[in-house]
């Protein structure tokens, strides 16, 4: 299960408010790293990256496991071929959880997709989904198989690039259609 969508910081603070009405959730930053310790964030309000610029393609920004809050999350060793240890934060130890890229503006013109998506079938992930595709289903419009926050929908407007990746060509681009009804 995933939802694509394109959003600034802006636009995601009210889906983060709505998901944590519905449940208690914390954010941990995915990723191998050189200590087992985990990092947990108590709001998507307060993840480190959200407000710094994007990376220029969505495959290279930073993700979040979104986990229930008090679950502990499982870090898994990775024994690395050139030597030592390598700790990962990830789903496949964490099926209660799901990941949480959030894009945003590479330059001002630019607007890099973000993702909430989980391979788990686990009630808790499902409701965790669920409580993320409900808000930005409400709160965004949807354009084809993207969802575009209020903020990434006046960019679209004004002809800014909303991509997956700069370097993807332009046709490849968000474009709204002629004619295309926009939510109010």
């Amino acid at each position: 299960m995933q939802r694509h969508f394109f959003a600034t910081s802006d636009d995601l603070l009210p889906v983060f408010e709505r998901a944590e009405e519905k449940l208690s959730l914390v954010y941990s930053l995915t990723g191998l790293f050189e200590s087992p310790q985990v990092t947990i964030i108590e709001a998507g309000a307060q993840l480190p990256s959200l407000n710094l610029p994007a990376h220029s393609s969505s495959t290279n920004n930073p993700t979040y496991l979104i986990t229930s809050s008090g679950h502990p999350v499982d870090v898994r060793p990775v024994p690395q071929s050139a030597g030592g240890i390598r700790y990962s934060v990830d789903q496949l130890t964490n099926p209660d959880s799901v990941t949480f890229t959030h894009g945003g503006l590479f330059l001002p013109d630019t607007l890099i997709s973000g993702r909430v998506s989980t391979v788990s079938d686990s009630p808790v992930a499902k409701a965790i989904q669920s409580a993320f595709s409900n808000a930005i289903g409400k709160l965004f419009t949807r354009i084809n198989a993207f969802y575009v926050g209020p903020d990434a929908a006046q960019m679209l407007a004004r002809g800014c690039r909303l991509t997956h990746a700069v370097q993807s060509p332009p046709e490849y681009d968000l474009r709204l259609a002629t004619g295309m009804p926009r939510k109010k």
